[in-house]
């Protein structure tokens, strides 16, 4: 606040209240974060003579408020500090094997709580007599003296667990940043928003809640770079930043000695191998990942020989609990992080599902299963086995799965279908089954069959005619045809 505001809040408070309330001296308040430029003054009234009584009718109901918030606070700040007197009463029996304890306490000298207390910030007071109920019960406690003997009036029995330290908020996360003196007030925001965006923590309720590529995220760092990841670590390098602004260190010094430090690490983890990585993590958490596995011995429901072990994807895209036969079992027990769409999948399961027999297919004998995959449940013909890939259909257009029977399944095996050639070049029209439904293709172009149609009565006459309306995809480029080629037709064809 500056020192002309000061002065008149100084003046204002002599008036109202007196100089028992006056400090001696303007009080002064100082940054808690390191080097917090404090470019602007604090929130206060331009004028603060400009009493709340003086906007009634001026102001809504919440402006004014407000407002007397703001200006009892700015009274506050230059007034003295309350005084308290508590007293502490300890109870117990003759061997002392029992105590019980009471404190109380009662304000002796108001201070800044007069302003509050005042009859300008009537709007903001609470309307509780809770200084009238300590008065009491301070009044009780202080009659009392050492050694008097108190009869026992009720017994109240009352169980009291220990709770774990509350999830942060944005808020006290950013409180305890300031406290291990890591980070800026520049820099807050924007690293609260890296941690949403890249789904490392997500927001409910204004409780920060962690993913599972957060946790996974901050187990590979304090693993294989855990100096950088240390608090002091961080804390160090934002004092020697601090000190690179004020001009009291050498910059490229400062970063020769950093990049040594780091590149050292990075060349490791280059390294590492992403097997490790996965060993390293099925380690940390495998209580979280094994804990809603039916099978305590994690072997695999399918082949019936391996065992159940936490792996990444190819890309990095997604994790999940599989077979260590992979290739030659495919099972996978549960999906831990996927794309958007399978995050907001109705079919999509986080439990372990065994594969369901619907029957035995009337034309090979062989067995018909429902099962649950990554990407949703389809059924699939005969049993997975080395070297031979089973033919499979999606269910995932079936919101009912349950409701599927052997005949549905073996109809739905019957996809893809060759409807016949196409009459302008004689490749094949297919009517195929998608995640989404069916569809008929030929060569790069696909149509979707409409949902009221059934594919049973999709003949190719009516395959041409949806693909040749306007509601149609084209994917990919022509094979043995190069770009130039592709190139000049177009030129060609708009001449």
């Amino acid at each position: 606040i500056s020192d002309e505001a000061v002065k008149d809040i100084r003046s204002l408070v002599m008036e109202r209240y007196g100089s028992r309330f006056t400090p001696e001296n303007a009080c002064k308040y100082y940054k808690k974060v390191k080097n917090a430029q404090e470019a602007h003054e604090a929130i206060r009234p331009t004028n603060i003579r400009r009493l709340p009584s003086m906007l009634v009718g001026a102001l809504d109901e919440d402006s004014l408020k407000l407002y007397t918030l703001i200006w009892s606070r700015t009274m506050a700040c230059q007034m003295e500090p309350s005084i308290l007197e508590q007293i502490q009463l300890e109870t117990g029996n003759c061997d002392e094997s029992i105590i019980f304890r009471s404190s109380c306490s009662r304000v002796v000298f108001l201070g800044y709580q007069s302003a509050y207390q005042d009859v300008e910030s009537e709007t903001i007071r609470f309307k509780d007599n809770e200084a009238s109920h300590n008065a009491v019960a301070f009044g009780i406690l202080s009659s009392l003296k050492k050694g008097d003997q108190l009869s026992i009036g009720e017994v109240e029995i009352k169980q009291h667990h220990t709770q774990a330290p509350p999830r942060y908020s944005e808020g006290s996360l950013v409180k305890k940043l300031e406290e291990l003196g890591i980070g800026r007030p520049s820099t807050y925001a924007s690293t609260l928003k890296v941690l949403q965006d890249r789904s490392y923590v997500t927001v409910k309720s204004r409780v920060l809640y962690p993913e599972f590529r957060g946790r996974m995220v901050s187990a590979f760092l304090s693993h294989h770079f855990s100096e950088v990841t240390d608090y002091s670590f961080t804390a160090d390098m934002e004092t020697e930043l601090d000190n690179v602004s004020a001009g009291l260190t050498e910059w490229k010094g400062l970063l020769r000695d950093y990049w040594t430090r780091f590149s050292s690490y990075c060349s490791r983890a280059e390294n590492v191998h992403i097997h490790q990585v996965e060993k390293m993590l099925e380690k940390t958490f495998g209580d979280f990942l094994f804990a809603s596995l039916p099978n305590k011995s994690r072997t695999c429901p399918s082949c019936m020989g391996g065992t159940l072990i936490f792996k990444v994807s190819r890309f990095g895209a997604g994790y999940f609990i599989g077979c260590n036969q992979h290739p030659k079992c495919k099972y996978i027990a549960k999906t831990l992080y996927g794309d958007e769409e399978e995050e907001e999948s109705p079919q999509k399961s986080n439990t372990v599902e065994e594969p369901k027999l619907l029957g035995l297919n009337p034309g090979s004998n062989e067995k018909v299963l429902l099962k649950n995959g990554p990407y949703g449940y389809y059924v699939q013909l005969g049993e997975d086995r080395t070297g031979y890939l089973p033919k499979r259909s999606s269910v995932s257009h079936i919101k009912n799965v349950d409701t599927i029977t052997l005949e549905d399944a073996v109809e739905l095996l019957r996809y893809p279908v060759t409807l016949g050639e196409h009459p302008k070049d004689g490749h094949p029209v297919i009517l195929k089954l998608a995640k989404v439904g069916f569809s008929v293709r030929h060569r790069r172009t696909t149509a979707s069959v409409p949902k009221s149609m059934k594919p049973k009565d999709v003949t190719l006459e009516k395959a041409l005619d949806l693909l040749s309306s306007k509601d149609v995809r084209r994917s990919g480029r022509p094979r043995n045809k190069p770009k130039v080629e592709e190139a000049i037709e177009s030129s060609n064809a708009v001449n």
